[in-house]
């Protein structure tokens, strides 16, 4: 019979039709194209106590539809804490599902059944474990295309279509997070193409041969071929391109005026550091050793477009592979 689907309407009046003309449930069910069972289970609900009648049959199913039903992770308590616990480890709902089925557990939520729960609690505690804790899903507006500010760059659309596709790893995407408070000091992202591993690095100032110079130490100790190319936005701090190019033998490519969106893997992760580092955030006090641990914590969390693995596991296993070439 198909996909199962509630009566209409229509459905019940010509129930009430079949059923005056004296025909069997077997039959009407035929006759509608349902399943017998669905007829009886009609009749059953929806009846009244004078007989069946289809206006008081849909008023009786509207009534039951505006009943809100238990779900499971108001009924399930392991996968509700579950749950609970990832969100406030910073896990937005697509990794909480996804981990849930890489690890194979015996719950399971999907991430929208995750959001409902949130957004119907009463707390908002876990509304405030979101990344962006916003009360509502946005939409994604296209921008308009434009010229890069510094003129002659090599510019994204530049960039070769193997990096656009993610088939190697050493393509990079940098960028800063700015504080209230202060103007110059921020942290630099640098977030790994094809694996999402991301650096932090603290600056004092944003001037740009000081943002590049820490840029290349933190390069260095990694090997030549894991840094291949680095796609900047068009601000100021990173400007000095040829000095890191020649520091490092790298390519340096910009994403287009006032278009950060094409760089949307470091875009995505600044996202995720706010829930750790918002606007407020005095980082006059924030140490770069504090820095490493946050970007071991965000390279240990799985991620939806890894088929739920983490960062870490995906550079280990690439290591392993084969640690010489980085290919």
């Amino acid at each position: 019979m198909g996909h199962y689907t509630h009566l209409s309407v229509s459905d019940r009046r010509r129930l009430y039709t079949l059923l005056d003309m004296g025909f069997s449930k077997s039959e009407i069910a035929r006759r509608l194209s349902k399943n017998r069972s669905s007829i009886y289970r009609e009749l059953k609900r929806n009846s009244v106590a004078e007989g069946y009648f289809p206006k008081a049959a849909q008023l009786k199913f509207q009534e039951r539809a505006k009943q809100k039903r238990p779900g499971k992770l108001q009924t399930n308590a392991v996968l509700r804490d579950y749950v609970v616990r990832s969100l406030k480890k910073g896990w937005s709902p697509e990794q909480i599902s996804g981990r849930m089925r890489y690890h194979k557990l015996s719950f399971y939520a999907c991430h929208e059944s995750i959001y409902q729960f949130i957004y119907k609690s009463e707390s908002k505690e876990l509304y405030y474990c979101l990344a962006y804790k916003k009360p509502k899903r946005r939409k994604r507006y296209t921008r308009k295309e434009k010229l890069c500010r510094y003129g002659d760059f090599r510019l994204i659309t530049q960039r070769p279509e193997e990096i656009t596709r993610r088939e190697r790893f050493g393509h990079w995407e940098g960028d800063t997070i700015e504080f209230k408070g202060t103007k110059e000091k921020v942290v630099t992202t640098l977030v790994e193409r094809k694996s999402r591993l991301v650096f932090l690095i603290k600056n004092n100032s944003k001037h740009s041969r000081g943002v590049m110079d820490k840029i290349k130490i933190k390069f260095e100790k990694l090997p030549t071929q894991m840094c291949k190319t680095i796609t900047f936005d068009q601000g100021s701090e990173f400007a000095d391109h040829q000095h890191l190019e020649q520091q490092i033998k790298c390519r340096i490519y910009y994403c287009q005026a006032h278009s950060p969106w094409q760089k949307g893997s470091n875009e995505n992760m600044n996202g995720r550091l706010r829930w750790h580092l918002p606007r407020e955030t005095d980082i006059v006090t924030i140490s770069q050793e504090e820095l490493d641990e946050l970007a071991k914590r965000m390279n240990r969390c799985p991620r939806k477009c890894l088929g739920y693995k983490t960062p870490q596991e995906l550079f280990i296993q690439q290591h392993k592979n084969d640690c010489r070439t980085w290919s």
